[in-house]
C-alpha cells in the first residue's frame, strides 16, 4: 500500500494542480455546459495521471506487445511500500451522489488471491459548481471501505456508494482496520451474495418467458396487436 508521505504527495499534488487548472479560461468553458462530469472525466483521468507521472515512480499496465491495456485497474500504478500500487483516477461533480462503477470484483479479488496487490486506491476529484468552482480531492483505499460498497453480477462492477462514503470521510470516521483475509472474505462474500441474486432473478424471468411462450403457441389470436406500446 501507499506510504503516508506517498499519499500525502499525491493529495497534496493533485489539489493543488486543479485549484489552479479550474480557473483557467479553456477549463471554466467547458465547465459552463451540462453533463460536466461526463465530459470532464477523461481529461481528469488524462491529466492527473500524467501529473503524477511526471512526479513520482510509475508503471502502466501493458499488454505484452507494450500496448497500453485498455482496461487496467489501475489508471496509474505508482511504486510505494516496496510494490506497485494501483490508481484508479475519478472526476464529478460534489453534489451528484450516486452509486458510480468503480473496478471488476472479480479482477480484483483475483489481483488479491494471486499477492499482486494489497490495495486499490480511488483518487477522487470532485468540483463543485457553478463558478467559482472548489475543489476536493479524496485518496483512499477502498479495501478499506467495503461497509460503502456494493455490487450486481450482472454489470460485474463494484459500485460505490457515494453517500455514504462521502458522509463517513467528511466526518473524519476512520473505519476499523481489516486483515488481507477480511477484505479476501469481504469481497467473495458479495460475489457470493450477487451470484445468488442472479441466479433467482434470472430463473423468475425465464418462468415468466416460458409462460407467455405457452400463453402464446396456445392463442388463436390472429395478427399483430400494438395496443401495448403506446405509441404517440
Amino acid at each position: 500500500m501507499l506510504d503516508q508521505g506517498t499519499a500525502d504527495t499525491i493529495d497534496r499534488m493533485t489539489r493543488k494542480y486543479w485549484e489552479q487548472r479550474v480557473t483557467e479560461d479553456g477549463f471554466l468553458r467547458l465547465a459552463a455546459g451540462k453533463e460536466i462530469g461526463h465530459r470532464i472525466a477523461d481529461m481528469v483521468d488524462e491529466e492527473t495521471t500524467g501529473l503524477i507521472e511526471r512526479r513520482l515512480t510509475t508503471r502502466r499496465q501493458r499488454k505484452p506487445g507494450g500496448a497500453s491495456m485498455p482496461r487496467s485497474m489501475g489508471d496509474i500504478w505508482v511504486l510505494s511500500s516496496g510494490i506497485y500500487n494501483p490508481i484508479n483516477v475519478k472526476a464529478g461533480e460534489s453534489d451528484k451522489r450516486g452509486q458510480p462503477n468503480m473496478v471488476s470484483l472479480k479482477k480484483l479479488l483475483r489481483a488479491l488471491l494471486l499477492r499482486q496487490i494489497d490495495s486499490y486506491y480511488l483518487l477522487i476529484v470532485k468540483m463543485r459548481l457553478p463558478a467559482p468552482i472548489i475543489v476536493s480531492v479524496y485518496l483512499k483505499d477502498i479495501l478499506d471501505y467495503l461497509d460503502h460498497v456494493t455490487f450486481d453480477s450482472g454489470p460485474g462492477q463494484i459500485m460505490l456508494k457515494e453517500r455514504q462514503f462521502y458522509e463517513a470521510v467528511e466526518a473524519g470516521t476512520i473505519p476499523p482496520p481489516l486483515t488481507m483475509d477480511e477484505k479476501v472474505s469481504t469481497l467473495f462474500r458479495l460475489l457470493e451474495d450477487a451470484d445468488r441474486r442472479l441466479l433467482r432473478n434470472r430463473g423468475r424471468v425465464m418462468d415468466l418467458m416460458r409462460k407467455m411462450r405457452d400463453q402464446f403457441l396456445a392463442s388463436t389470436a390472429p395478427g399483430i396487436d400494438q395496443t401495448a406500446l403506446n405509441l404517440q
